[in-house]
Parts: structure tokens; sequence; C-alpha cells
């Protein structure tokens, strides 16, 4: 059984080793571990201390975002035929020494995903504004995926080979929602354990404006939603726009019928009409995107395919 430690990191090198250091150097059912490095685009020491402590790393010409990052590592961990892939952060604000916690679940077949519950509620060194920030992420996502999730934006996850065959990352911002979102709506099993959460010894990078990241998690989620669930979105969206343009246009004709005229409701019987068009128009992509949607189910089945029986050997590190 081969675990892979994936560690992506920007300029960590103030933490980088002690986090490596901090890993278990034996697991019990883990005959091979190993640590990935996903340098993405360090200006610092990062790769010579990756190096030096024995990790694979992977560099980046440019700094292209955490997202991009594990979506790299995901590749690799698939590549080098990883029974068990753990994400932990370079900033040495979890607990490596949890990790056998982590993957317990996958290796007794109780999960496909199993994510770190940081407690966020009892974190008295995190801000008031990303405890609040994160219970109505968590809450929102569950409601959506009907699947309670406490803590949707820890980054201190396991994945099991089957799991990361599954997954693919579109986001180029952050991949927690999105992975949490694809587990569920592709049949995957996620398991929460509570974690140990340390306090940062600088500022976040990924977070660094809350507003900001509501915005792009909100636009990720919805986009997420679309692809997946198309047909339903599209359908209840045609639902809603034929009941509008049809309430607005019985109004409209039995106005018409009592009096002979459409005035003065010209400008509500235009938009009727554009109502019932726009409706229309929505009824042709619910069509559409039930086609596309088992072309995409498909295709997924093919790369699903082609990943569990890729050949490391044959590939170039």
């Amino acid at each position: 059984m081969k675990l892979s430690i994936l560690i992506p990191a920007f300029n960590e090198e103030q933490t980088l080793s002690d986090v490596i250091d901090e890993i278990p150097k034996k697991i019990e059912l883990i005959d091979e571990i190993e640590i990935l490095v996903v340098n993405d685009g360090s200006t610092d020491n990062t790769v010579s201390i990756a190096e030096k402590k024995g990790a694979k790393v992977f560099s980046f010409s440019h700094n292209r975002g955490l997202a991009k990052a594990i979506s790299y590592g995901f590749s690799k961990g698939i590549e080098r035929k990883s029974d068990i892939l753990v994400i932990l952060d370079a900033d040495n604000q979890y607990d490596s020494k949890e990790i056998p916690l982590l993957i317990k679940p996958i290796l007794e077949k109780k999960a496909d995903i199993v994510i770190g519950n940081r407690q966020v509620e009892t974190l008295d060194h995190m801000p008031m504004q990303k405890r609040i920030g994160n219970r109505l992420v968590s809450k929102a996502l569950s409601n959506i995926i009907g699947e309670k999730i406490i803590d949707a934006q820890t980054g201190f996850r396991a994945f099991s080979n089957d799991a990361l065959a599954k997954l693919h990352i579109f986001s180029e911002y952050t991949y927690t929602q999105e992975t949490l979102m694809q587990a569920k709506f592709k049949g995957l099993k996620i398991l929460e354990i509570p974690v140990s959460f340390r306090k940062r010894y600088d500022k976040s990078r990924l977070i660094s404006n809350i507003f900001t990241y509501a915005a792009r998690t909100t636009s990720l989620v919805a986009s997420t939603i679309i692809f997946y669930k198309s047909f339903k979105f599209f359908s209840i969206l045609s639902i809603i726009l034929f009941l509008i343009g049809g309430g607005l246009s019985v109004f409209v004709l039995n106005h018409f019928y009592s009096t002979g005229s459409v005035s003065p409701y010209l400008p509500t019987a235009l938009l009727s009409v554009l109502f019932l068009i726009i409706a229309s128009i929505s009824t042709f992509f619910t069509a559409v995107s039930s086609i596309l949607s088992r072309q995409s189910k498909l295709m997924e089945e093919i790369l699903y395919t082609l990943r569990k029986n890729s050949d490391p050997e044959s590939k170039d590190d």
C-alpha cells in the first residue's frame, strides 16, 4: 500500500522543513510513504529545502495558484500509483502526525475521501470574519449536496486512488468546495474527522480579502452546479420563466378582452413576451444539456478508465 503526501508550496521556506520532519516515517498497513512537493513558482529556498528532506519536487516556472498545484499533484499521484493521497499545507498549521487518523477510514474501506474538521468554532486564533464565513459556506455547501459538512474549507484531506481518478479540478482559484461537490455528484463517500489546527505564522495568501474569496467561491459553486446539474438547472429556470411570462400574459390578455386595448399595459405585454422567449431558449438548453450530460459522463468514464490503467513507467517526472 503506497501513501503519497502532496504538499503545494509557494515561498514556504520558513515552515516546510518542520512540516516534512513531522510526517510519520512508518504507518500501519502502509508499505511506502513518499512526499510530493509541488513548487508553485517559489522564489525563496522552498525547493532546496524540500529536496534536502527527500521530497520529490515538481516545479512551476511561475505562480499558478493553489487549485493548479493540487490538480497537478492529483495527476502525479495517479501516475505514481498512489493508493492514498493526502493533501498537507506547507504552512505548518496542520499536525502531520495526525495523517494515520486521516487515512484510517480509507484503509478500512469506510470512505473514499476524508476531510479534517478543524473545529473552527473553537479556534481563538482564527479571525471572527473567517469563522463566520467558514460556517456560512459549509452550511450552504451542505444544503447543496445534501450531506452535512462542518468544515468545507479545510485543506487537510485524504483521497483514495479511486477518488483521484474520478475528480477533476476546473477552478483556477481553490479546489476545496469543487472536489466535495464533485465527490457527492459522483457517488463517492465523504467522511469528516476532527483534527488540530495551529496558528499561522503569517497572513493567509489565499484569503487575503474575505469578500473577494466569497465572490470567487460563489461563482465556483454556481458553475459546478450548472455543469453537473445542467438539466435540472435549465428545467427549473424554464418553469419559472414560463410561469412569470404566462402570468403577465394572462393579465394583459384579460385586460385586452375587457377593454379591446392593451394600453396602458403595453410595457407589461412586451415584458411577458420577453420572458416567454427566454423561457423557450432555456427549454432548448434543457434539451441540449441532457445530450451533453450523457456525453460528459461517457468521457469521464473513459478518462477514469485511462487513469486507473495508466502506466507510471511510461511517464516522465
